[in-house]
């Protein structure tokens, strides 16, 4: 096969992907902390606040847990990983982790994974796989995750 082609997936193996809007997330963080290392630049923000809004989910980021730990890169990209913790509008807990990356116009591209409890009324989201879309205010303090299901 010449490299240059991109073969076609057969979809009776792979199945056709589809992506349904979930839930968006608004989240507002603390200043950024950078750090110089041999990889890049090691970029911290702690999370200070957050709401989750939509049909399947409302919720509220938990005070305290987690924050964006990234590494941006020569070309300016920023390789995001983030995790914390939501606090559902019934009392359950679910934990967030993101991976991806950050385009240096300022829009993002990752995969989300959620763990919730297995007894409770979100154990959807533990076999399920969220691709997720988002834009950086200016002052990088505040973020608007858009959340799908990849079906």
């Amino acid at each position: 096969m010449n490299p240059s082609q991109n073969p076609i997936p057969d979809t009776k193996v792979n199945g056709d992907v589809r992506l349904d809007f979930a839930f968006e997330l608004r989240a507002r963080y603390e200043t950024p902390r950078l750090q110089h290392t041999p990889k890049g630049h090691f970029r911290y923000q702690d999370l200070v606040s957050g709401a989750v809004t939509g049909a399947r989910l409302t919720a509220k980021v938990y005070p305290n847990s987690g924050g964006q730990y990234d590494t941006v890169r020569v070309d300016q990209v920023r390789e995001v990983d983030a995790h914390f913790i939501l606090n559902a509008e019934n009392g359950e807990r679910l934990y967030v982790e993101h991976f991806g990356y950050r385009a240096s116009a300022g829009y993002y591209r990752v995969i989300a994974f959620l763990d919730a409890d297995t007894k409770g009324a979100y154990d959807w989201v533990n076999d399920t796989t969220f691709v997720v879309t988002a834009q950086e205010s200016p002052d990088e303090r505040e973020v608007v995750f858009t959340y799908y299901v990849a079906n």
